[in-house]
């Protein structure tokens, strides 16, 4: 296969390196009439499950079934939707498959996307942090699904500060990725992190000092790649021009809500240095908005970056904590509302924190957050919706895994809330699925074997086995 890098062109200044979108002017010849397909994986990850009206009523495909409240954002997309029901994971801890697992705050995220206990792996390793590779981490290894990308695969999220580990190591509750070595990746939270990284290189990363003193100059990095843009204006056809200039005011908006979010989070715009590798939280900060920092504006900024991410392909991996386990952030941003199974309505106020007033206060609260965060997803989701490649949109090349490690107030890992969405091709969407407690690794095993292709080591061993069984699939239920 012929490396995607070679497809793309970048925009390059001092220290730095802005890769474009599909241009078919600036296209090889022999592949100008679409580019070649990119097959992508995004696991979102919800905390703390979500409220009992997360599941719809109904069950089947098209017509015959619809969404529940809490998933109605995600109406414009039903049709490449798929809702899961009946997924647990207790196997991964539990030789009996029983669903309570405490802490549970502490250890169902750390299984999230590895199927297995860390705690058994640490036990058997000896070491104070381990746990087995993750099914990101295990298909961003595989050039074929990675390709020729600026990187293997990026972690982002949304948490602003250092959250309860409940007496777990906080690698457990703060990231659901792990690489081949068995440490944690932890994510990117400052979204002028995750913009400098998109638009450097990881061999020459801007410095922080430069850094700064764009930003304290308000300086954009489109300003470093006047002369290359000039050029490249002239190179593209009228068509070609007028999306490379809506790119390049999209990558400037973008900057400045980067920027301006930094300061308010007490990020790399206003700090010396950078945050040390590994960071998987902005350290002293608030546990709510303030009149600098606005969560629902984290949200947006992070939504465009990872639209930015994919669109270039700066990578095909992408990992996405909406927030962090057992987050005590305080939702004042989110409207009340009150709850059925098929509709929700307005009331007065505003929600509290996320863990004890939501998942374990009221649930009408805790239903307006999952309400939220299942409306970011989908913004996100129509964003890449919108972007085609060729017959295609970048959301029908990527299969979205978005979910919890939960099921909600009753802290037990079975009947997950997980959905699949985009994947087009690839997956038997339009569909409310039962899968009665079926485990969480069958899934994931799927995707990697029968969406992606992958075999061998690592995928047919994956997670937690059935004794003396070979590794099952549930490809005649969700593959096209």
């Amino acid at each position: 296969m012929k490396p995607m890098m070679s497809k793309r062109t970048f925009l390059r200044g001092a220290g730095v390196a802005v890769a474009l979108p599909w241009l078919q002017s600036l296209a090889p010849k022999g592949v100008r009439a679409q580019p070649g397909v990119r097959k992508r994986f995004m696991p979102i990850y919800l905390p703390h499950g979500a409220a009992e009206v997360w599941r719809p009523q109904q069950t089947g495909q098209g017509s015959a079934w619809q969404l529940s409240s809490i998933l109605a954002p995600l109406a414009p997309l039903k049709s490449k939707l798929i809702v899961m029901s009946g997924l647990e994971n207790g196997t991964a801890f539990n030789a009996d498959g029983n669903p309570s697992v405490e802490p549970s705050h502490g250890r169902q995220p750390g299984a999230w996307l590895t199927c297995i206990d860390p705690g058994i792996v640490r036990s058997q390793l000896k070491l104070p942090e381990a746990n087995r590779i993750s099914m990101d981490q295990t298909m961003a290894k595989d050039p074929q699904i990675a390709g020729n990308t600026l990187y293997r695969s990026l972690q982002v999220g949304l948490s602003t500060w250092h959250s309860m580990c409940d007496n777990n190591p906080c690698s457990n509750s703060r990231t659901v990725s792990w690489n081949d070595a068995g440490k944690p990746m932890y994510k990117s939270v400052d979204p002028l992190e995750v913009f400098n990284k998109l638009v450097g290189t990881p061999q020459s990363p801007q410095s922080d000092a430069e850094l700064k003193k764009r930003v304290a100059l308000e300086k954009s990095v489109l300003d470093a790649v006047l002369e290359s843009s000039a050029r490249t204006q002239k190179r593209v056809g009228a068509e070609d021009k007028a999306k490379l200039d809506q790119f390049l005011t999209h990558v400037r908006a973008v900057e400045k809500q980067s920027v301006a979010t930094s300061v308010g989070m007490g990020g790399l715009a206003c700090m010396p240095i950078a945050m040390p590798t590994g960071a998987s939280v902005l350290p002293n900060q608030a546990k709510q908005n303030t009149d600098k920092y606005n969560k629902g504006t984290h949200a947006d900024v992070m939504n465009d970056l990872i639209v930015m991410a994919l669109q270039c392909d700066a990578t095909r991996i992408i990992t996405y904590m909406l927030e962090d386990e057992a987050s005590e952030f305080i939702y004042s941003h989110v409207q009340k509302r009150t709850f059925t199974n098929a509709t929700s309505t307005l009331t007065s106020g505003t929600c509290g924190e996320y863990h004890n007033h939501g998942q374990h206060g009221n649930q009408n609260d805790y239903a307006s957050i999952n309400l939220w965060n299942v409306g970011k997803v989908a913004e996100l989701c129509q964003k890449l919706d919108a972007i085609k490649e060729g017959d295609r949109s970048v959301l029908d090349n990527t299969v979205i895994l978005f979910g919890s490690c939960m099921h909600g107030s009753n802290h037990r890992c079975n009947e997950l809330p997980m959905t699949l969405l985009g994947g087009t091709g690839l997956l038997k969407t339009d569909q409310h699925v039962v899968l009665n407690k079926r485990w969480l690794r069958d899934l994931h095993y799927t995707i990697m074997k029968d969406m992606f292709g992958l075999s061998g080591p690592g995928v047919d061993d994956f997670g937690v086995q059935r004794p003396n069984k070979p590794p099952l699939s549930i490809r005649e239920i969700l593959a096209a």
